[in-house]
């Protein structure tokens, strides 16, 4: 087994960011969880709110854009 010894560690609150980059992309803590059937999303617990779904954005962004605004420009 290795063992690192890091003698320049961050001192708080200088340490934070690190460990929360840490959690994400090191650990998967955002993405590394399963659904269970009694999980809530949001379009069960806000019914009367218009959710635009993924494809709906695509669609927008992609397959008809909104015009450029020029008015910086002028």
């Amino acid at each position: 087994m290795v063992t690192y010894v890091y003698d320049a560690a961050l001192p708080p609150p200088e340490d934070i960011p690190i460990s929360i980059i840490h959690s994400i992309f090191v650990k998967g803590d955002m993405a590394n969880f399963e659904l269970e059937e009694d999980d809530l999303e949001a379009s069960q617990l806000y019914p009367d709110y218009n959710y635009t779904s993924i494809d709906q954005l695509l669609d927008k962004f992609l397959v008809d854009p909104i015009p450029p605004a020029y008015g910086a420009f002028e």
